[in-house]
């Protein structure tokens, strides 16, 4: 492995390149702050990833030398939308490895990645962002690392040896921090016991960041022999700590990529209850649906009565993304005991508008097609529409709608069924 400076290593990257990124904790901060001090070098370089915590690529002056090609589409991001230096694709996570590799639509040049130091054999940890990055990592033309002391050790399938890596950078730094800002109030505390009721003992569960979630796993602390699926947490060092994660000599842990802080950090490094793995083992319905019990639960921003899901655009526009929903919901669909959930708050923040409504408005994703669709749950309750006719699913959903917008919703189902 040939260690450099930073200024050097990014001086292998010429314009016109596709460079891809891990995602959030895993940004490889010094490369890429290195990459942007070189910017009048570059012109046209268009970065790939998903979410991030910070886009320093992106600030102001930087738009003839990088663009971001991304699946997500997070808030610091939407404005640069209209203005062409992000371009959004609507696509399943999953999907990445695929549409990015050699052989795919969009085939990158270079990756810029972070690892841990390697270990007596040379092989190092991708620890918090396996994902995209190692499949895609190995089909670069070049690959430039930054060899972080900090970067943590995730045990499984997550390492790449130093001879597929072609320069690198040697910090010390802390990586990247992701807390969850959903606030619980009442009514997410409330559906967090109503989805807590469906998970039982025994379940791989894979969960979200943001207040429901947050809410959920607090009612699962006195559930027994868990395990968790997709994304590592930082409440799940809680539960474990609490009792309710499988205690056994495989895995109850399977990560592709971990968001939040030092606590999980310090958790999942060269534990024996993490398995790391790249975003094909994991965001895949194929492999999902092969675990027993799998339960997933996945977010909206509004459903209407005939159970179409839309879970990425308000009035149009673009506000969130399909990420890994689609394939996780599909994965508890095929899955033996399988539960696919999908929770919301039954009106908007300021409770002026119902989330369940008669139909999608005209211009509305359809995130996932009414016959995907299983468990509905808002603070007023719980309503399983699989299986459900036309008007049965719709008196269900009005059921758990909000009771202010209960008649006018039920007049509508009248017209409409």
């Amino acid at each position: 492995m040939n260690i450099v400076a930073a200024e050097k290593a990014v001086g292998f990257i010429e314009s016109k390149q596709r460079i891809v990124l891990p995602l959030c904790c895993g940004l490889p901060q010094t490369l890429v702050e290195a990459l942007v001090r070189d910017h009048t070098r570059l012109t046209d370089v268009e970065i790939v990833s998903g979410l991030q915590i910070k886009y320093p690529f992106l600030e102001k002056g930087l738009e003839r030398s990088f663009s971001y090609r991304t699946w997500q589409c997070a808030p610091p991001i939407r404005g640069h939308l209209k203005r062409g230096t992000v371009k959004y694709i609507p696509m399943r996570q999953g999907d990445a490895v695929r549409v990015f590799s050699r052989n795919g639509i969009w085939p990158i040049d270079a990756a810029l990645i972070q690892v841990s130091p390697p270990d007596k054999n040379g092989y190092c940890s991708l620890g918090v962002s396996i994902g995209h990055t190692l499949p895609l990592a190995r089909q670069a033309k070049i690959v430039i690392a930054e060899v972080n002391r900090q970067m943590p050790r995730v045990l499984g399938k997550g390492f790449i040896h130093v001879s597929e890596i072609d320069c690198a950078v040697e910090t010390d730094r802390p990586l990247l921090e992701y807390t969850s800002s959903g606030k619980q109030e009442e009514r997410e505390v409330t559906i967090g016991k109503h989805v807590a009721d469906l998970i039982e003992d025994g379940s791989t569960l894979q969960i979200g960041i943001g207040a429901i979630p947050d809410a959920v796993l607090s009612y699962l602390v006195k559930k027994k022999d868990l395990r968790f699926y997709g994304m590592g947490i930082d409440r799940f060092v809680d539960l474990v700590e609490a009792g309710a994660v499988e205690q056994t000599n495989m895995p109850s842990i399977v990560v592709t990529e971990i968001l939040g802080t030092k606590r999980v950090f310090q958790f999942v490094h060269d534990n024996p209850m993490v398995e790391g793995r790249s975003l094909p083992e994991t965001i895949n319905s194929r492999v999902a649906g092969q675990i027993a019990n799998f339960c997933s639960l996945l977010s909206a921003i509004e459903i209407d009565l005939t159970g179409q899901v839309n879970s990425e655009t308000v009035r149009g526009s673009q506000v969130s993304a399909i990420g890994g929903s689609f394939d996780f919901l599909q994965g508890a669909l095929f899955s033996e005991g399988g539960k696919s959930i999908i929770a919301m708050t039954s009106t908007t923040p300021d409770d002026q508008f119902s989330r369940i409504v008669p139909q999608l408005p005209l211009g509305s994703a359809v995130t996932i097609p009414r016959h995907s669709v299983d468990y509905i749950v808002t603070e007023y309750g719980v309503a399983r529409i699989q299986g459900k006719a036309l008007r049965e699913r719709a008196g269900m959903l009005v059921e758990i709608a909000h009771p202010k917008f209960r008649d006018a919703l039920r007049a509508e189902m009248n017209t409409l069924y």
